[in-house]
């Protein structure tokens, strides 16, 4: 999920843990179970700073790696209970574990539901583990949780509203489960594949989109309701191109390779070389598909510059695309 919904989580989590007798009659307990569960809620996500440290390119490799493991899980329950307990004094230990436990593993769970998934099997299995059922950001989740802020800001029993407003949550996602299953049933009544198409939650309820991947193409589209619409078709890039070949050779397509699902290459002759783009063909925003890896070749295909992530048409994209094409002409 994004951080938007992992914030907002951890402050109802907060608000739920006053069902907990201890929390509800210790405002000081109660202001670090707060603490712990907002951080507790973000801190798999802590691992932004390889992104500051290492490059853009490590941080999609790893981003959702160890952090999100099973040692991880317990790694950061206990660092963030300690530390909260040395800075409060005389508060019980164990409610405030509990808590900032439900925040870290909810967090998890939350990122196994979307499509971009976890390796929280580790140590045991590095598989990327993904249900594709809800979006990245989910409205109706954090109205749900809006709604229950409002009421505990007139008074009203936090884990009363906040035990109501979980419930709900569970059963949207169980609903949203069993509306998936019924998307995967459609698209494999309809389109004759026999690889299992890849679906891809949106905003909408109603609305699905997928990848099919066959020997030879790649086809995305959208379902809505029970009408699929065809978007593209993508034919599997040749991968004895020595375009594609040379671009394997940089770091940030090697990273981006790592954790991306129904991948395709293609190039573009520019004016003193080429580029190479690999698209992850999952993540479709107006026809355009932003999440890749884009690599600059020279004429004798050696790798000038490259970036990965979140790139999205625009000036300062093609701006930054055309450095390496002006430095040659001065």
């Amino acid at each position: 999920m994004d951080t938007s919904t992992h914030i907002t989580m951890g402050f109802g989590l907060a608000g739920l843990a006053y069902l907990d007798p201890n929390v509800a009659t210790n405002p000081e307990l109660a202001t670090a179970v707060m603490i712990g569960t907002v951080i507790g809620s973000n801190a798999p996500d802590f691992d932004y700073g390889v992104k500051i440290l290492k490059g853009n390119g490590m941080y999609t490799e790893h981003h959702r790696g160890l952090s999100h493991s099973l040692p991880a899980l317990l790694i950061w329950t206990i660092f963030i209970s300690c530390i909260l307990f040395i800075l409060f004094d005389q508060i019980p230990f164990l409610p405030l574990l509990f808590w900032t436990f439900i925040a870290v593993i909810l967090h998890v769970l939350f990122d196994i539901f979307n499509a971009y998934g976890t390796q929280a099997g580790r140590p045991f299995t590095k598989k990327w583990l993904s249900l594709n059922f809800i979006p990245l950001f989910d409205p109706f989740i954090i109205l749900i949780h809006l709604t229950g802020f409002i009421f505990w800001i007139y008074q009203y029993q936090p884990g009363l509203i906040f035990s109501i407003c979980y419930v709900l949550i569970f059963l949207y996602l169980v609903y949203r489960y069993i509306i998936s299953l019924r998307i995967r049933s459609i698209l494999a009544k309809w389109t004759n594949s026999q690889t299992a198409p890849t679906i891809i939650p949106t905003l909408s309820i109603k609305k699905w989109d997928f990848v099919i991947e066959t020997e030879h193409l790649f086809k995305t589209g959208r379902v809505n309701k029970r009408e699929i619409t065809w978007h593209h078709s993508f034919k599997k890039h040749d991968q004895s191109c020595p375009y594609i070949q040379a671009s394997l050779n940089d770091r940030n397509v090697r990273h981006f390779l790592a954790n991306s699902k129904h991948v395709h290459a293609l190039y573009f002759l520019r004016q003193k070389g080429f580029e190479v783009r690999w698209v992850d063909l999952r993540f479709r925003q107006h026809h355009h598909y932003p999440y890749m890896a884009i690599v600059i070749l020279d004429q004798q295909l050696q790798i000038v510059s490259s970036s990965t992530g979140w790139i999205y048409p625009s000036k300062n994209t093609e701006k930054k695309l055309l450095t390496y094409d002006r430095k040659v002409e001065l």
